[in-house]
């Protein structure tokens, strides 16, 4: 591990291990709201931090969270619930020498029951792989086993991670006669093994349609062999990017047969001078078409710490996204979602948990991002939304939904979708 890693983390244990979890039960205190954590949902070397605000924002109750287990959280004594309240999770994960570290609040919530699931893989060994027979190719050559992927120009004796042995290894090759494939089945954990790339299949190939012509896009699919859509290790069995040539479409190339459902997202610029994107994720089969929502960004002004907002349409919920960004402290992104109806939605002021995880953290050091007008396709309204993603029988989390979006960001950062490449589209996808 990194020292300087080392200097970071150590201050967040002692923390962590300072805190109990907050949930004994005074007769003089309500109950504003339970937490069910569950599958690693924080990092097991980090913990993470979950805190109940009232509506305007301040601090109501917060616990550190190191490991999973059930959560509840009081007022102070003497008061009563109040009718809805705002929750927010901080979930980190080491980063290099620094930290990713990524807030959620949801206001207008009631005081209810939730559970926070997620899904973590380990490795169980390595393949250290030498390659023969290499096609001639005009792109990067996609490889990937279950839960792990690289595009690479040129294939280096690099070891190949597994989350399950033995696994298959899938590679996508794009050659001048079209996108082929290879697929290796049966390979055990820690062993050598040399792959023949000769005589690669034909890829089966899926048009996306795009509901206008567009300059820039992205677009990621991810296989499941088995259909579980909850898995942490699907196969990427496609990722491209747009190279500022107009298109109406993306062509997506499979291994005929190997999967039996997919994530699929995109994302959509029409020009590289709109402040607008649009995305739109489902899983299944890959669709034949981009659903775009059916809502319109109207106007917006923000700040560091409030968004003013005017939306129409079809739509479950406002969002804001503010960020920060430090080579030396990590990278903060804090998004805040509001019901359909909202007009304004503000940063809460920070609970003395964070504060105490992060001690260098200040909300008022994040610049804001973008808004953002999310619409669950199968759902109805903010409360809807809600009950979907943390029904405490059954959360399905945004990763499991049929979602679309429309996004309005920071003019002074529109610039970043220039420069970043995946799979170039290549002739034989225009």
């Amino acid at each position: 591990m990194n020292r300087n890693l080392v200097f970071l983390i150590f201050p967040v244990l002692i923390f962590a291990y300072s805190c109990k979890k907050n949930s004994e039960a005074p007769s003089t205190r309500p109950l504003l709201m339970t937490v069910n954590v569950a599958g690693n949902y924080f990092s097991p070397v980090l913990g993470g931090v979950i805190f109940i605000s009232d509506m305007k924002g301040n601090a109501l109750s917060d616990t550190f969270c190191l490991g999973d287990g059930k959560y509840r959280f009081f007022g102070r004594a003497g008061t009563i619930a109040p009718p809805l309240i705002e929750v927010t999770t901080v979930r980190a994960e080491p980063y290099w020498h620094s930290f990713n570290i990524t807030i959620e609040t949801y206001t207008c919530i009631i005081p209810s029951e939730w559970t926070l699931q997620s899904y973590h893989a380990d490795t169980v060994g390595k393949i250290y792989p030498s390659y023969i027979n290499i096609p001639a190719h005009n792109d990067a050559i996609l490889i990937s086993s279950s839960g792990y992927s690289n595009l690479t120009s040129s294939l280096e004796p690099i070891p190949i991670p597994l989350y399950t042995s033995p696994d298959a290894i899938y590679f996508g090759i794009p050659t001048s006669a079209g996108m082929k494939y290879k697929w290796f089945s049966g390979i055990p954990a820690n062993t050598a093994y040399t792959f023949d790339l000769s005589d690669p299949l034909p890829a089966e190939k899926t048009t996306v349609l795009f509901p206008a012509p567009v300059q820039y896009y992205e677009c990621r699919v991810q296989g499941f062999p088995g259909g579980n859509f909850s898995s942490p290790i699907p196969y990427m069995v496609d990722e491209l990017l747009g190279d500022g040539s107009i298109t109406s479409k993306a062509e997506v190339y499979f291994p005929p047969s190997k999967f039996q459902g997919f994530h699929t997202d995109i994302m959509l610029v029409e020009n590289y001078s709109s402040n607008q994107s649009w995305s739109y994720h489902v899983d299944g089969e890959i669709p034949a078409a981009f659903k775009k929502i059916a809502a319109q960004l109207n106007s917006y002004t923000a700040t560091n710490t409030r968004l003013q907002v005017k939306a129409s349409g079809d739509l479950d919920a406002v969002s804001g996204t503010w960020q920060f960004l430090s080579p030396f402290q990590g990278m903060v992104e804090w998004t805040v979602y509001a019901p359909d109806t909202s007009t304004s939605v503000q940063l809460p002021q920070v609970a003395p948990a964070l504060n105490g995880m992060f001690p260098w953290f200040s909300r008022d050091s994040l610049t804001f991002e973008k808004v953002q007008l999310t619409d669950l396709v199968n759902c109805k309204g903010y409360a809807g939304m809600i009950g979907r993603l943390y029904n405490p029988l059954n959360p399905s989390g945004f990763e499991r939904q049929e979602v679309s979006s429309l996004s309005g960001l920071n003019a002074t950062r529109k610039s970043r979708f220039k420069g970043r490449t995946y799979r170039s589209p290549g002739s034989n996808d225009l």
